[in-house]
Order: structure tokens, then C-alpha cells, then sequence
């Protein structure tokens, strides 16, 4: 588990470095929203996600009030869904599902973030 935390991180933290300047969306901030949702997208931390996962899933969810910033979002988390083969595509839809059902994309490798 201690090594897959640590490719997540340095995963997140590659596409940091390759995110276009100048955008007020920040990765950092998702980043840390979203580790407290590893366990469970990955499908070891049963079938609800944590409050703190929540939690962070709707804070991310509110950084996000222009297109601009929700294709940066919706890039960057299909960029990590497409690398990341250890992501549970139902967990990750359920997790929308019961923590944010207002977002403004699905999480999938197969998004179109242009819309």
C-alpha cells in the first residue's frame, strides 16, 4: 500500500509540473483534497467513502467556478485515470455520486473535458 501511496503522489506530482502556468485552479489544492479518497477509489476502504474524502471531493467541487478551471480539473484527473490502472471506475463514479452529484464532469478516462 506504502508504494502505491507513493506512485499516486508522484504521479500527481508530474502532472503538476506539466500544468500550463498562470491558472487559477490548483493542483496542490486537489491533491490534498483528494488523497483522503485513494483508499477507496482503489477499492480497499469499503463501499462508502470517508467523510474526509467527501469533504474533500466537495471542496475541490467548489475551487471550480469557471469552464476554464473545471477543464483544468476534468484534464488533469482523465491525464491521472488514464496512467493509474489500480483506479476502480465504479468506485470512482460512485464516489461522485454520493459526494459531489452536482459536478460538472465524470471522472473517467474516456471524458470529453471540451464540453
Amino acid at each position: 500500500m506504502k508504494n502505491v501511496l507513493v506512485a499516486f503522489l508522484t504521479l500527481l506530482a508530474i502532472l503538476l509540473l506539466i500544468v500550463e502556468q498562470g491558472q487559477s485552479f490548483s493542483f496542490d489544492d486537489v491533491e490534498n483534497q483528494l488523497v483522503p479518497c485513494f483508499s477507496y477509489v482503489i477499492g480497499q476502504d469499503g463501499d462508502t467513502p470517508s467523510s474526509e474524502c467527501c469533504n474533500g471531493v466537495k471542496a475541490v467541487e467548489l475551487s471550480l467556478p469557471t469552464r476554464v478551471e473545471r477543464r483544468a480539473a476534468c484534464d488533469f484527473l482523465k491525464s491521472f485515470a488514464r496512467v493509474y490502472p489500480l483506479l476502480n471506475n465504479d468506485k470512482v463514479s460512485s464516489l461522485l455520486k454520493q459526494c459531489a452529484p452536482t459536478i460538472a464532469f465524470p471522472f473517467s478516462k474516456e471524458v470529453n473535458c471540451q464540453r
